[in-house]
């Protein structure tokens, strides 16, 4: 059993020396803020398109004939929900922000140097067998555990945080971002037509001809079969950031706070458990 515990501290020296670990960790966490910068930066889009939208009102009369076409009243309902979205993602980018600080803490030398001092004081009392008795022999284990949980929670977090992501979530969030993008393109192209023929009107004059007039009736009732069909792809979209949502409130925020509180609860355990010197002997002998 001393051999088998051995190995498997001289393992750990192994793994916290190993920078790999950390760059590699760091590596999946920086693609994890990549894509919560890029849905935030997607958010910002769409409200700013359609806050551009929302100011445009057509007004043409044709042939006396009204039509009055307001985009930015069906608009407002999907704009509360990109606020509500830009919202979620900069509480994720500043989740993750903090993460990172605490990968970048865990990989400094000194919590290495104190994790090998730590592992190396317990090997040394684990084979001499006079100091087994000592009331430090207890301690050095509880700081062992403690040194562990510091040097290597925030990388096991960020592991099992991709793997969770790829597993279940990564379909999906290439799904949906890709649905909101084509919703922005289409609003981008909405805004457009939108100002050509703003424009188009401001620079007309009083006596048009009728051929005239009756092409922008054609134009507006095309904006208006335009619109009509963005109807969907509104509400394509508003179900696809729901979904991103949901993957951005699981993966960097309700699991952050579920590390936080397991990281939490086994400082508190390491701290509370009471060790038996002769129970550890008995395991080790």
């Amino acid at each position: 059993m001393k051999i088998l515990l051995s190995l498997i501290l001289l393992l750990t020296v192994v793994l916290s020396l190993s920078f790999s670990l950390d760059e590699s960790a760091l590596k999946l966490h920086d693609e994890a803020l990549e894509r919560s910068v890029v849905a935030f930066a997607l958010a910002k889009g769409l409200n700013a398109v359609i806050s551009l939208i929302q100011g445009t009102e057509l007004s043409v009369t044709p042939l006396g004939l009204g039509l009055n076409i307001s985009i930015g009243e069906i608009l407002d309902p999907f704009n509360d929900m990109v606020e509500r979205f830009s919202w979620v993602m900069l509480i994720s980018s500043v989740s993750l922000g903090i993460l990172k600080l605490l990968l970048i803490l865990s990989s400094k030398i000194f919590l290495q140097v104190a994790l090998l001092f730590s592992i190396s004081l317990t090997l040394f009392f684990i084979w001499v067998k006079k100091m087994q008795n000592s009331a430090v022999f207890v301690v050095s284990f509880k700081i062992l555990f403690l040194m562990f949980i510091l040097r290597f929670g925030a990388v096991a977090f960020v592991y099992s945080s991709e793997l969770f992501y790829n597993s279940m979530l990564h379909d999906e969030f290439v799904k949906s971002s890709k649905v909101i993008e084509k919703t922005k393109d289409k609003l981008d192209e909405i805004q457009a037509r939108n100002s050509e023929i703003v424009q188009s009107k401001k620079d007309s004059s009083f006596f048009d001809n009728v051929s005239s007039k009756y092409n922008k009736l054609s134009e507006s009732l095309n904006i208006s079969t335009k619109l009509a069909s963005l109807k969907h792809n509104i509400e394509d979209a508003s179900a696809n950031i729901i979904n991103l949502i949901t993957i951005f409130v699981v993966q960097t925020i309700l699991l952050p706070l579920l590390f936080l509180w397991l990281f939490v609860q086994s400082i508190k355990f390491v701290f509370r458990f009471e060790l038996d010197n002769h129970k550890i002997i008995r395991i080790l002998v």
